[in-house]
């Protein structure tokens, strides 16, 4: 691992339980390896879970887009870096590239985190608190913002999602990878032989706990629509959790 200030490099190769049906890298495997490496470059800055506990305070991923070329196969070597690019009003962005063994770019994405007050779970300045977290003429991999997302008039179920405790982290709510395995298990199986997930963005809006169940939806679009939003909504409660689109094209 190769860690600087200004970035956090890693080498890994894809292991088979990360590999989803199709042979390649799964979207809840991706949003992990982001996790994680943006987790040890924040410990590294010195803004990891432990210091930032004992001030009452933690980071919450808000929202993430990526897109994708293609996603790397089962075995094959790859490298993800991972970079802070300041801030964007309460954002802390934060922006990842995945590159194959010859250095080419696969993967790229552009995250938005929150910094919030553990006990009042009130979003916080991320400059008054961590006045040294800014990188003036940090790069892009992403130049567009993951902004709110257009939501369609009319959406279909497709599950409901009991909320498992193997579905929560240390912080016992729902981890933020486990919803790109539901969004992934909205779509069948015929839809993954001939064609490939380009793009996702999901939104992150409310804490999913133990115990709740979310409702799957999805837009009623064509079998082969570019794009599809779908949303996740507490049972419980009625309200929405998450919203999201995900961006398909051929093989």
């Amino acid at each position: 691992m190769d860690m600087t200030r200004e970035r956090c490099v890693f080498d890994f190769t894809v292991s088979s339980y990360e590999s989803d049906v199709t042979g390649t890298l799964s979207l809840f495997s991706l949003l992990n390896r982001f996790q994680d490496l943006a987790g040890i470059h924040a410990a590294h800055l010195g803004v990891g879970y432990a210091p930032l506990r004992e001030r009452r305070l933690g980071w919450i991923l808000s929202r993430i887009l990526v897109t994708m070329d293609r996603l790397p196969a089962w075995n094959e070597a790859v490298t993800l870096t991972t970079w802070p690019k300041g801030i964007d009003r309460l954002f802390a962005m934060r922006d990842f590239i995945l590159s194959d063994a010859g250095g080419a770019p696969i993967v790229r994405a552009t995250t938005a985190w929150l910094l919030v007050d553990t006990e009042k779970l009130r979003p916080q300045r991320v400059e008054q608190h961590f006045p040294d977290l800014v990188f003036p003429g940090a790069p892009e991999a992403i130049a567009e913002r993951p902004d709110k997302l257009a939501v369609p008039e009319r959406t279909e179920p497709v599950f409901d999602k009991p909320v498992w405790l193997s579905d929560l982290d240390v912080n016992r709510h729902v981890n933020n990878a486990q919803y790109g395995k539901w969004i992934s298990d909205c779509f069948p199986e015929e839809q993954y032989r001939g064609r490939r997930v380009s793009s996702l963005q999901i939104n992150y809006l409310e804490e999913t706990a133990f115990g709740d169940t979310v409702r799957l939806t999805i837009d009623g679009t064509a079998p082969d629509a570019p794009a599809y939003f779908v949303a996740g909504t507490s049972v419980r409660s009625g309200r929405t959790l998450f919203h999201s689109r995900i961006g398909w094209s051929g093989r």
